[in-house]
């Protein structure tokens, strides 16, 4: 991989949420990165980090760009997740996310280009990013000590301490927004074409990016239009109640290896606070999941 050590500032933000709010700068000279408490408290960060110094780009892990389409799935999340199937899990449909990522990464990005009018932002996912880099599942709990040395071999500007996965995230993100500013990472997977009957929104009210160190075809047209099968509803006095089965579908989920889908499931709730309606949406999110699911019925 080409690195370069030229000078110029980058930034990068992992909302983590809950005192995990990983920050991270790479100069021309040295890396950093820290974990704060808060978002605002990132916010300063940053701020005293640019204080004598516009920032380049910021590489972000957040969704840059919303899509009008069904749950919420973008062309580089569909894209993604046939692109790198290992992973495919760790690409969740954005209207399942909550918590600090969408919301604080959002926030943060946009108080920064407020601040800085000409900062470039680049959305960022380190966990499928650090899979396309080195084909190794993303484990920093297991493997830290290689992980922290793999990305600064890749920034190649010395050592930084690197004190949690959170800042470890940023510091990736950084380096995402540096390669993609000089052109080393000339993939974008925001400018990948869109489904009939969705619109994309970018969330920062311009356009929208999301560097990728390779180019990652759009999702095979056979994916994009097979329909989901109708459900096959079971029948006789052991079919289980409509209130059971998505008990029944989320041991059967946690038995395939598939825990945050089956997380998802468990925390379905639809516009009403009800359970109904979480079969439909797997099987609209997750067809060969929902297949799964259906013939153990």
């Amino acid at each position: 991989m080409h690195v370069g050590t030229e000078s110029g500032l980058y930034l990068g933000y992992d909302p983590g949420g809950g005192g995990a709010h990983g920050v991270a700068a790479v100069d021309g000279h040295q890396p950093v990165c820290d974990t704060m408490p808060t978002a605002e408290d990132a916010i300063d960060w940053f701020s005293q980090r640019c204080h004598d110094s516009e920032p380049s780009a910021l590489g972000v892990d957040t969704l840059t760009l919303w899509s009008t389409g069904p749950a919420g799935w973008r062309p580089a999340d569909r894209a993604l997740r046939a692109f790198y199937p290992a992973v495919a899990n760790s690409i969740t449909a954005p209207n399942s996310l909550y918590g600090a990522m969408p919301i604080n990464g959002v926030a943060v990005a946009l108080a920064l280009r407020e601040e800085f009018r000409d900062l470039k932002i680049t959305e960022t996912h380190p966990k499928i990013l650090y899979f396309a880099i080195t084909d190794l599942v993303y484990d920093f709990a297991q493997h830290r000590d290689e992980m922290v040395q793999y990305l600064l071999d890749w920034v190649a500007l010395g050592h930084c301490n690197v004190g949690s996965e959170h800042a470890w995230d940023a510091l990736l993100s950084a380096f995402a927004a540096r390669q993609w500013d000089r052109g080393a990472w000339p993939a974008d997977l925001h400018q990948l074409p869109r489904n009939a009957g969705e619109r994309l929104i970018p969330a920062h009210a311009s356009d929208a990016h999301y560097a990728w160190p390779a180019v990652v075809p759009q999702e095979p047209l056979e994916q994009r239009e097979r329909a989901p099968r109708a459900p096959r509803r079971p029948k006789g006095a052991n079919a289980p109640r409509g209130r059971d089965r998505w008990r029944i579908a989320v041991d059967r989920l946690q038995a395939a290896g598939h825990d945050d889908v089956a997380q998802q499931v468990a925390e379905y709730r639809n516009a009403r606070n009800e359970r109904s309606g979480w079969d439909a949406w797997l099987r609209s999110n997750f067809p060969a999941l929902w297949n799964l699911v259906e013939e153990g019925e």
